[in-house]
């Protein structure tokens, strides 16, 4: 049987053929250098997202956990049953569940790793790495078209992560 030659008359040159159909290497160290840019901006923008994501998750757990400070503190009375008058805690007050007044919380703080309700239980562990402090400032204040000026107490719950404030919380209260 008779061979047939692999290049005839007619075909044109290999040289030709090749170029058509495939890339030089600089045309693919080209092609790879522009998607490593894509690439590199997307998971920038991926990242992101993400660190702002946690950041709003961080915010509204220091919310939820200043505002069960803040209601905590104000459920309790104004003035000390006990006749105490100073800032922070009476003697024999050690716990919070002793606390009979509202400046008792004065340079309150808990947490990190033991945040729990006034009862106890413990928040959950994606709580813990938060921190939370209550101030007491005696203040006087004059509301628009009020003839007096009250005084009271300005409540100030202040949550942080890491050290950083998050969320600031203020009431006043008044005898």
């Amino acid at each position: 049987m008779p061979t047939q030659p692999l290049l005839n008359a007619s075909s044109p040159p290999i040289s030709r053929d090749l170029r058509a159909r495939g890339f030089t290497a600089l045309e693919t160290l080209l092609a790879a250098g522009i998607l490593a840019i894509v690439a590199a901006a997307v998971s920038g923008a991926l990242s992101a997202g993400r660190m702002q994501s946690r950041n709003a998750q961080d915010t509204v757990h220091a919310s939820m956990l200043a505002r069960a400070l803040m209601d905590e503190i104000i459920r309790l009375p104004y003035t000390d049953p006990h006749g105490y008058t100073s800032l922070g805690p009476d003697s024999g007050e050690n716990s919070r569940a002793q606390y009979d007044n509202i400046d008792d919380y004065h340079n309150y703080t808990d947490g990190p790793s033991n945040l729990s309700d006034l009862l106890g239980n413990v928040y959950p562990s994606e709580l813990q790495g938060f921190t939370r402090s209550g101030v007491m400032t005696p203040t006087s204040f004059s509301p628009p078209g009020w003839p007096m000026s009250p005084t009271g107490l300005l409540i100030t719950v202040t949550v942080r992560k890491n050290g950083a404030t998050l969320v600031i919380l203020q009431r006043i209260a008044v005898p």
